[in-house]
């Protein structure tokens, strides 16, 4: 994603729908900001997932499978984002968004604070899924707080170090000529 949030590249890999999820998996862990509590999820325009990096995408019913949507995911975190996603689905259904528009969202979820981004990804064959980056603001906020912190620490200890060195090297270029004069006075006297 570019500076802005817009889609600026893509990766494509011919997989089978059940290695999606590990991809998926494996792009959160891979990934500094996401491995912080962050989620990827994609969907089809419906709202059915297709891959998910937490969580379960499907059930069993009866003797068959069933994929959730978004907003049935048993990971809270996608759940979350999947029933605030609703509504845009339902607006690009309807026309009235464009089915290539990103959609952007916060939500605070358990104390949490979390930023969604989510893109059309175009498919051959006509498929047009969706992707969605979901990730924990308040784990990366904390993370360069306690950096912050850190350095602010470095800093002081370091002016501190630098206070008593120019401090030192004060008084000595002070004393060093008056006990040079004190000598001198001694030896006239």
């Amino acid at each position: 994603l570019g500076d802005r949030g817009e889609c600026v590249g893509q990766v494509s890999k011919v997989m089978l729908l059940k290695f999606l999820g590990d991809f998926l998996r494996s792009l959160v862990m891979q990934s500094s900001l996401l491995s912080m509590g962050g989620r990827a999820f994609s969907y089809q325009p419906q709202g059915n997932i297709t891959g998910a990096s937490h969580g379960s995408f499907y059930v069993t019913v009866g003797t068959g499978l069933r994929r959730l949507c978004v907003w049935e995911s048993d990971d809270a975190i996608t759940a979350k984002a999947g029933q605030l996603l609703l509504p845009s689905l339902l607006a690009v259904s309807s026309g009235s968004l464009a089915p290539d528009a990103t959609i952007k969202f916060s939500f605070i979820l358990a104390g949490e604070e979390y930023e969604h981004i989510g893109q059309a990804m175009p498919l051959p064959y006509g498929l047009v899924w969706r992707v969605s980056v979901v990730i924990s603001l308040t784990q990366l906020f904390a993370d360069i707080n306690d950096a912050a912190s850190k350095m602010l620490a470095y800093t002081l200890t370091a002016i501190a170090v630098l206070s008593v060195a120019a401090g030192l090297l004060i008084s000595y270029l002070v004393t060093a000529p008056l006990i040079r004069l004190s000598h001198q006075m001694e030896e006239v006297a």
